[in-house]
């Protein structure tokens, strides 16, 4: 039994209770819909990124009006993010060009401009997943660029971690190959898996809807709740908390230091899509309703007006984001 409120200072999840906490006047709940009205009947957009978030977040491309297929948040409010259009990665931010990281980070390599079905941001680097070949790019050296013999052909999906130590994550036949990370994979990870996802900790989501976890340090908060060990089909892992959906209702959590894990009654129905960001969540229900909870101090829960209806992709970090 599950029980989720809005401005409860503590959640219980799978029968554990989550840590208590002093909630943020700036933590709350905002959705798309007005409250007491029915969600919105509209159409599918047509590819436009509308993002939203701290002031100093990089202005959306012009290339991102339309035709956009996937974008990935990165860590840092005034870095950078990705996008996905027509096979072609780009990325766009507050990159400063005159230090050597940042210019080799916004050089999106050759390889990557064709043909390209997911991407994922993980700190100081970037990952484009190509007809089952990892890409990467960024860092300080080119020697920091190996991967594994293994992650370059057949990998399925890829997750990077944009917190902490900078690693990515690789699906190939169900099991998980992991880069540049410090924790070894758990052996319950290297087969059986149908989805990853990575921030300081990483989550990976066996095939009987079960989620495990593993990283530097793991708080015992971020032990999986049991709520979370059967029926599950989506995961997304924050910072310092994690979200999982299960019969289209959010389960949280972790750290609750800023309402993270006061999961609202409209994320607890119809949700096809979670993504767990530095101190928010975000949920897209099948309507394409957009809903954000916890901390508004960069103004996530300031949802813009035209992202009413439609969103068919979202994507939270310090900043959120949503294609229409």
């Amino acid at each position: 039994m599950r029980t989720v409120g809005v401005g409860v200072p503590a959640a219980v999840l799978g029968g554990t209770i989550a840590q208590m906490s002093t909630v943020s006047a700036y933590a709350g709940t905002k959705s798309i819909t007005a409250e007491g009205s029915e969600p919105q009947a509209c159409a599918q957009g047509e590819g436009k990124i509308i993002q939203w978030g701290p002031a100093s977040a990089p202005a959306v491309p012009a290339a991102g009006s339309s035709g956009v297929t996937a974008v990935s948040a990165g860590a840092c409010a005034n870095l950078y993010n990705l996008m996905l259009k027509d096979g072609r990665v780009s990325i766009w931010g507050n990159l400063n060009l005159q230090d050597p990281n940042q210019q080799r980070l916004s050089r999106v390599p050759v390889a990557a401009t064709r043909d390209v079905t997911a991407i994922a941001t993980a700190g100081g680097y970037a990952f484009a997943l190509r007809d089952g070949g990892v890409i990467v790019w960024g860092g300080t050296h080119d020697s920091q660029l190996s991967l594994p013999e293994a992650a370059k052909s057949g990998v399925t999906a890829i997750a990077g971690a944009n917190g902490g130590d900078s690693y990515g994550l690789f699906l190939k036949d169900g099991g998980v190959i992991q880069w540049n990370g410090y924790v070894a994979v758990p052996d319950e990870a290297r087969e059986g898996i149908v989805a990853i996802s990575a921030r300081h900790h990483a989550l990976a989501l066996r095939e009987d809807g079960r989620v495990i976890t593993w990283g530097p340090d793991l708080p015992a908060n971020l032990t999986v709740p049991a709520e979370a060990q059967s029926g599950v089909t989506a995961v997304s892992a924050g910072g310092g908390f994690s979200l999982a959906l299960k019969n289209g209702a959010v389960i949280a959590w972790g750290d609750n230091k800023y309402g993270q894990l006061e999961v609202p009654y409209e994320a607890q129905s119809d949700v096809v899509a979670i993504s767990a960001g530095n101190v928010a969540g975000m949920a897209l229900t099948a309507s394409g309703k957009i809903i954000v909870w916890a901390y508004n101090v960069y103004g996530q829960l300031d949802i813009p007006d035209e992202a009413q209806c439609g969103a068919s992709t979202i994507s939270c970090g310090y900043v959120c984001m949503a294609v229409l």
